[in-house]
């Protein structure tokens, strides 16, 4: 690693070939899965409206990720944050 990497690191700025290695790994994931490239936006907007009535669920931070299953085929992981009383 450079000293120009390191700098950019220090600064919370990943450096631009880890950014582009990890946007070809999730183009990767929704070709292997056979998604087009919004349907995890179409299907975070569809949750986040069904969560919408429960006021016990923090919204705001719901992250929904495309991963390896235990089989050949990829498994969408949703995480549902709970608020804090």
């Amino acid at each position: 690693m450079g000293f120009i990497d390191r700098v950019k690191e220090a600064f919370g700025k990943p450096p631009a070939k880890e950014v582009a290695r990890k946007r070809l790994q999730l183009i990767l994931k929704y070709d292997r899965a056979g998604l087009p490239p919004n349907a995890i936006n179409a299907v975070k907007d569809a949750i986040l409206n069904a969560l919408k009535d429960f006021p016990f669920i923090d919204a705001s931070g719901v992250t929904i990720n495309i991963s390896e299953g235990d089989t050949d085929r990829e498994k969408i992981e949703i995480e549902v944050p709970v608020k804090n009383n």
